[in-house]
């Protein structure tokens, strides 16, 4: 990699897939703001926790 990123970016949407497929399981949810979001939704900075 020649990047200047450490590779992280190319690595953002399939993490935001797994999550979209966990939130689809009923596994977590993604936050904003503290507050869960739907999936399509949510722009920029994401949290995933474990559903409550």
């Amino acid at each position: 990699y020649g990047g200047d990123d450490d590779g992280w970016r190319s690595l953002m949407e399939p993490a935001r897939q797994a999550a979209r497929r966990l939130v689809g399981a009923g596994r977590v949810e993604i936050t904003q703001g503290g507050r869960p979001v739907e999936p399509d939704e949510a722009r920029g900075a994401i949290r995933i926790r474990r559903v409550r």
